[in-house]
């Protein structure tokens, strides 16, 4: 007799990402939060935020585990009926911590951004609409995953009576938000970064760490080109690519959301790129006998703005910004001194002999 031919498995799609990610996303969270410790901060909302997202990506990723326990990555033919309905059962509870997860990362980096440029009010305005934007559709989409059939027990048990949302439009609108809203936080802070005086090399630096989301686009424009495929397929517990990319995005978008806030580490590795301060102050010049007449013309040309993120003990400087001509925006500095932009105003001003014996 011949040895019988082992069933095909595409289980090693969700094993290997999930394994990798289980080490990496608890690690980095830890690491910013040491991080936060070390500089004598406090975490923030943006911390805690964080920290749920990785709650619900460990949920998500123990239930993969499950699901492929029963059978998920094998073809469904494969499988009794009850193997394949409890595989299902587990993808479809994997749906909605998936979404959860996804989401609360994006509000945790906005969250970061009105922690550094809060003080800016357009940004903040953005942030905080772009925030109450992603905490609705968060539970739109959850709600939507959860009764996505009538009755609910019909997602996974196709024999039961019923009727279901189209998965395929459903995933499709998903992906597409998450891809908008992804692009538009990437964006975000680029303006700020680019107005600040600092050397090249420091600055592409610091673009850099803002910018990658990048990486979570990418995956996401993966995955929605195997959504079709899953979504419409009649081996539902085989095809599973599009999971894979699930599990990616979703670990991906909590790893890139830590690595901006591991300063520490990363200034161990890189020291050169990202220095533990760096002020310049062009206007730093001797004064001249105009000084006074200076001031009181054009006021809001004469203020020479130094931004910073600021820890407690080791700042990083973002260096310095003329303030807008005609701005009189003037903030006071938050108590959390974890994160967060510091101004510092300079103004020079001189008395001629002749106005000091002014009676």
């Amino acid at each position: 007799m011949s040895a019988a031919t082992p069933m095909e498995n595409n289980g090693p799609l969700i094993y290997i990402p999930v394994a990798v990610f289980l080490v990496a996303c608890p690690l980095l969270v830890a690491i910013r939060f040491w991080s936060r410790v070390r500089n004598g901060g406090y975490a923030g909302a943006d911390d805690y935020t964080i920290l749920a997202a990785l709650v619900c990506s460990l949920i998500s990723d123990g239930l993969m585990i499950a699901a492929c326990v029963y059978g998920y990555g094998h073809h469904v033919n494969d499988l009794s009926h009850e193997n394949h309905m409890q595989s299902l059962k587990y993808f479809w509870l994997d749906q909605i911590a998936y979404k959860a997860c996804l989401n609360l990362t994006k509000a945790s980096i906005l969250l970061l951004y009105l922690r550094i440029f809060g003080n800016v009010k357009w940004f903040r305005w953005l942030c905080t609409v772009l925030t109450a934007i992603v905490a609705t559709y968060c539970a739109i989409s959850v709600t939507v995953t959860i009764f996505q059939c009538t009755p609910v027990t019909r997602v996974y048990d196709k024999t039961v009576a019923g009727r279901c949302i189209d998965n395929s439009k459903f995933w499709f609108a998903n992906a597409g938000f998450s891809i908008a809203t992804d692009l538009v936080i990437l964006f975000m802070p680029l303006p700020m970064v680019y107005v600040l005086q600092l050397p090249r090399v420091q600055k592409a630096a610091l673009m850099a760490v803002f910018t990658l989301g990048a990486f979570v686009v990418i995956t996401s424009c993966l995955r929605i080109t195997t959504i079709n495929q899953q979504a419409t397929t009649y081996d539902p517990t085989y095809d599973i690519a599009s999971t894979m990319w699930t599990v990616i995005e979703m670990n991906v978008a909590i790893v890139c959301a830590c690595l901006s806030q591991i300063r520490p580490v990363i200034m161990m590795l890189f020291p050169k790129l990202m220095p533990a301060s760096y002020s310049r102050d062009r206007s730093a010049k001797a004064p001249n006998n105009n000084s006074l007449a200076k001031l009181s013309s054009s006021p809001a040309k004469s203020v020479s703005s130094h931004w910073m993120v600021s820890g407690r003990h080791d700042d990083i400087a973002l260096g310095a910004m003329r303030q807008m001509e005609g701005s009189s925006d003037e903030h006071i500095l938050p108590e959390d001194r974890t994160m967060h932009i510091q101004k510092t105003v300079r103004y020079s001003v001189e008395y001629s002999r002749d106005e000091m014996n002014l009676v």
